[in-house]
Order: C-alpha cells, then structure tokens, then sequence
C-alpha cells in the first residue's frame, strides 16, 4: 500500500469520525426543567431578617436590596465593569507559542547546480533529519492597535458609568413602585376590616328583606327598592375591597416579602389620611428643572453616550494611519545538522490595512452623523423631561386639590352618620335607612383614602421625574437597615428637591 492510499484512507477514518460525533438536536426535558426552576426558586425567594412592623423607609430599602430587577441592573453594572480590564489587556503585546514534531516519510536529501553552468555543484546531501522537534515562542506588537485599544478602554470605562446610571434608572422605578404600594397597603389594612363589616351587615339586612318579603311584612315595591339599592352599594364596596387585596401582593412581591405571611406596616399613628401626613413639594418650577438636569439618568447617560461618540470620531483617523510593529520570535528546532539550534529573529515594519485608507471617509461621517445623533437625542431628552416634571407637578397639584375636597366631604360624612345614629337612638331612622347611611359614609372615606394614596403616588412620581436619589448613590451594596437610614434622612430633607448634581466634580 503506497502513502497516497494511506493518507486517503486515513482522511476517509477522520470524517466518519466527525461524522459520528455531528451533534443531535435534543429536546428540554421536562426533569431537567423542573430540576432548574426549583434552583432558581431557592435563590429567588431570599427573604433575609423580617422586623414588623415595616416603615416606609424599610420596605423602601427591601425594594433595593432585594427586588430582582435591580439584582440584574447590578450585574449589568459588573459585567461593564469587566469590559475595562479587555480593553486593557488588549493593548499588550500577543504572544504566542508553538511545539511541534515534524517528520516526512523519506530522508530530505537535497543538492545544488550552478546558474552558469547549469552543473551539479554539490553532491546530494542531507541537512534536515528525518524527525525533529521545533518551538516558537513569538511576540507581536502593533503599537497603533495598543494606542487605540487604550482609547477604547476609556470609552469601556464610560460605559460602566452608563451602566451605573441604568443601574440608578431601575432603582428609580423600583422604590417608586414600592412608594405607592406601601400607601395603598397602608389605607388597605386601615379600610378592609371596615369594609368586610358592612359587606355582612349588607348580607344580614339582604337576608331580613327577603324573610319580610316572604311574611308580607313590608310593600313588594318597597322591598325590592330597598334590595336594589343595598345590591348597589354593595358591588361598590365588593369593587373597592378588590382593589385593596390587590395591593398587598404587588407590594410584597416588590419587597421579595413571603407571600403567604402577613405584611404589617407602620403607618405613623391613626391619624394617617390626615393632609398633614401629605408630602409638599417647596421650590420653584426653575429649580425643579435645574435638579432634574443635572441628576436624571438619561441625561447623564446620554452626555457619556456623547463623550463616547466625540472619541470615536478621533479614533477613525487614528485607525487609518500606518501602526509600528514589533514582531520577534525565539526559535528553537532539534535538527543536529544545524549550527544552533536556539535563535531569535525580529522584525520592525509599517502596518496598515488599505480597507481601512479606503473607508476612512465613509466611517468618519458615520462616526460624525453618531455625534450628531447623541445630540439630537439628549435635546430631545431635555425636552422631554421639562414636560415631564411640568405634568408631574401639575398632577400632585390637581390630586391635592381633589384630596382636599375629600377630606372636606369625609368630614360631612362623618357629621351625617353621627346625627344617623342620633335618629336611630330615639327610633326616627329604621335599621335600613341607618345602613344606608352607614354604606355611603364609609364609601366617602374610603374614597378620601384612594385620593390619599393618590397623592401620595404623584409625589413618588415626581421624586422620580426630578432624578432625586433617596439613597447615597456611592455607597452600593448596603444593608437594609443603612438603606432605611440614608432613605428617612432624605425624605425629611427640606431641601429634597433643590440639589447639586451627583458626584458634580467627577464632570470637570
């Protein structure tokens, strides 16, 4: 058998080989599916140490500390973080190396003639064996790339403060959700048990209209009137009391709370819908708008997305000038017809890709119409968050004027449910019309506690809107109990809304 047919029958092995180990397509299995989702619920579900009651501050600190979409903004944080390091490490020289048998099937024997003559000069020799063991150990350097790859690590660097600012985006959105649930779980717990009182005292005056209409003890008209009008209130207090339920879950799943354990907040005291315990906003419409400039993430982020964009700029006519390079190489090869049989070789050249002369004009304008774009888009921005806070203050002002009319007719309410009890204490008012009373006072409360919570959401909305952190931005990774410090420290600022700009010398 000569060594073609050996070569082609070993090429024919090597690919049923590949062949047989071609991958196959296989299906989730449902075992491996429920083996991962109970993982992930052991890692998800990590209450950590409950104190109850909770004040506001601290489920505001649980939100942070434990809500899940600012654990994976926090690893977004990280990863960016990590692209640094690449683009730094990518600036150093590549080194490579290499260890190798060679062999052929015969002896390399070779010999010379002579251009003049056209004679065999030298007898055939050999000056290779047969086998030998070679080794390279070579470095390359461009110096062009190890410039821009400098460059780019600034720009990496960049991102990691988008990312940061991302990362405050979510924290934003996650402590005003919580916000707002923590007041409509507050007015909650303080209006379910009124409201489940009167829905059996309904069922109890439903159940004695239908005994007096059975006995002929009242007019069928007069009944079914009274009935109709019972049924009514009470769908009003059933679709108020489904609202409330609803709160307590997404509060908890918020906070990562357990959800089949009660959740008891700390609401200050009984005076809680008092417009006393409302939060004001002081300031000048100006000022708001200076705070939110210097302090909304998506205005930082798009003046880093402008840092980035003005560098690239810079750098496409960088990459289009000709780099230095460096390229040595230690060479090492067991062959004993050699003189020496370790050496080194080096070479310093010129480098550059044609493509990149070529393109330079096309990738600058791109890279300058990117530049151009990063401004139209922070302009735009800008606009966009003079309307926002405008709107946000606009709402709390019309909410707190809506909860002030509620308050007012709370306060009728409760006059006119006393005075129903006067009536019915002297027999003037039956246990119906007492009821009746009874049903539309406490829907007027009621609706006084959803005007407070309301405010209470237009005010967690405007703290977004102005960029505010209730929480010290550089200090990352805190405890609950840290969080709910700085966050209470803050709340009670006067000044809360008339703040420099974040980390302001980092800018300079």
């Amino acid at each position: 058998m000569n060594v073609n047919t050996k070569v082609f029958l070993m090429a024919v092995s090597g690919l049923c080989i590949l062949a047989s180990c071609a991958p196959q397509q296989k299906g989730v299995d449902v075992a491996e599916v429920r083996a991962l989702v109970n993982e992930d619920l052991s890692k998800v579900y990590q209450h950590g140490a409950i104190e109850a009651p909770l004040r506001l501050e601290d489920v505001l600190a649980r939100a942070l500390v434990y809500n899940l979409d600012t654990k994976v903004a926090e690893m977004d944080e990280l990863i960016a973080a990590d692209d640094v390091s690449l683009e730094q490490l990518r600036s150093l020289p590549s080194v490579t190396g290499k260890i190798q048998r060679v062999g052929r099937s015969n002896t390399g024997g070779s010999s010379s003639f002579s251009l003049l003559t056209g004679t065999q000069s030298l007898q055939e020799s050999v000056s290779t064996e047969q086998y030998r063991n070679v080794g390279q150990l070579t470095m390359e350097w461009n110096l062009l790339d190890a410039g821009i790859n400098l460059w780019r690590a600034k720009s990496a660097s960049d991102r990691v403060l988008i990312a940061q600012e991302r990362r405050r985006k979510v924290y934003h959105g996650v402590v005003q959700d919580a916000y707002s649930a923590f007041w409509r779980v507050a007015i909650a717990q303080q209006s379910l048990p009124i409201l489940d009182g009167l829905l059996m005292e309904t069922n109890e005056q439903l159940a004695r209209i239908e005994q007096q209409i059975e006995q002929n003890l009242v007019p069928l008209g007069e009944a079914q009137g009274a009935r109709s009008t019972i049924r009514a209130q009470r769908e009003q207090l059933i679709n108020m009391k489904q609202g409330l339920d609803l709160a307590e879950i997404e509060l908890k799943t918020l906070i990562d709370y357990p959800l089949d354990e009660p959740i008891v907040l700390a609401t200050g005291g009984k005076n809680l819908l008092s417009g006393e315990n409302l939060p004001k906003i002081k300031g000048d419409i100006a000022k708001f708008e200076e705070t939110a400039f210097l302090n909304r993430p998506e205005i930082r982020e798009e003046l880093l997305n402008k840092r980035i964009s003005t560098r690239d700029m810079k750098m496409v006519i960088w990459e289009s000038l000709p780099g230095i390079e460096l390229l040595f190489t230690y060479n090492y090869d067991s062959n004993k017809y050699l003189a020496y049989n370790n050496w080194i070789d080096g070479i310093v050249g010129l480098t550059q890709s044609i493509n990149k002369i070529i393109t330079a004009p096309a990738r600058y304008d791109r890279a300058e119409n990117v530049d151009l774009l990063a401004d139209k888009r922070r302009q735009a921005l800008i606009a966009a968050v003079i309307t926002q806070i405008h709107v946000a203050k606009a709402r709390y002002d019309a909410l707190s004027e809506i909860y002030d009319e509620n308050e007012k007719s709370a306060e009728d309410a409760k006059e006119i449910l006393e005075r129903a009890y006067n009536y019915k204490g002297v027999g003037l008012m039956s246990d119906a019309e007492l009821l009746n009373v009874k049903i539309d006072s406490t829907i007027t409360l009621i609706n006084r506690a959803f005007a407070f919570s309301e405010v209470q959401d237009a005010y967690g909305r405007f703290v977004t809107t102005m960029g505010v952190d209730l929480w010290d931005a550089d200090d990352a990774g805190l405890s609950v109990p840290d969080y709910a410090k700085q966050i209470r420290k803050n709340l009670d600022d006067d000044n809360l809304f008339v703040m420099t700009a974040l980390n302001e010398g980092e800018a300079s």
